[in-house]
């Protein structure tokens, strides 16, 4: 008899154990998936958030390497954009989209607002859109707070790249990254650029940039 009832009781534990190994299973089964995408979701918005302060890198340094030169050429820029290009190391270089562009600042042609125009821009890659030499900029690509001083200029560096995640589980498709960012020449008012018309400055002192 107290034979009969320890086995009845072993056989009670095993199928309780067994039970509880089932719903184990179970649990682990249904918590994996979350737990799977919550992970992926964390690398991936690690990589792109590591990927996007690249791209402000670069327009930084493309912009900080601009202004410390008094005149520049094609053949300077090439090397501004190489030499910037590897802060977005391992990222694909070859894909960013980089510009360059200066800007004079001069008395209204019209209205109350200082005219931005350009006078020479630096394009690297295939942009949406183009600046031209004498364009007159809209105060939503320069700001009336960087157009107060007539007679001086701003360096606009511009950075494009088309960030697509490594896994693709939680975050898919193609982000557009992009940065832009003003920064005033240091030795001089206006950078030169030896490849445009007039130099890429203004032909009066104080006046616009044109393309004549």
């Amino acid at each position: 008899m107290m034979i009969s009832r320890m086995t009845s009781l072993l056989a009670r534990a095993k199928a309780r154990l067994a039970d509880e190994r089932g719903v184990a299973a179970v649990e682990f089964a249904l918590l994996l998936p979350v737990m799977l995408t919550m992970y992926l979701g964390s690398v991936e918005v690690s990589q792109g958030l590591s990927a996007d302060r690249k791209v402000v890198l670069l327009a930084r340094t493309l912009g900080d390497l601009t202004t410390q030169k008094s005149a520049v050429s094609t053949s300077t820029m090439d090397t501004v954009s190489a030499a910037g290009s590897v802060v977005l190391s391992p990222l694909k270089v070859n894909v960013a989209l980089m510009r360059v562009t200066s800007i004079a600042i001069s008395a209204p042609s019209s209205g109350t607002v200082n005219d931005a125009t350009v006078c020479w821009t630096y394009v690297k890659g295939s942009w949406p859109t183009a600046y031209t030499l004498g364009q007159k900029l809209d105060v939503t690509t320069v700001p009336t707070t960087l157009r107060t001083d007539i007679g001086s200029s701003v360096v606009l560096a511009e950075v494009q790249y088309p960030y697509k995640p490594v896994i693709g589980y939680v975050v898919t498709g193609q982000l557009q990254l992009k940065e832009r960012i003003f920064m005033r020449p240091r030795v001089s008012s206006y950078i030169t650029n030896s490849d445009v018309i007039n130099s890429g400055q203004p032909k009066t002192a104080s006046g616009p940039c044109t393309n004549s």
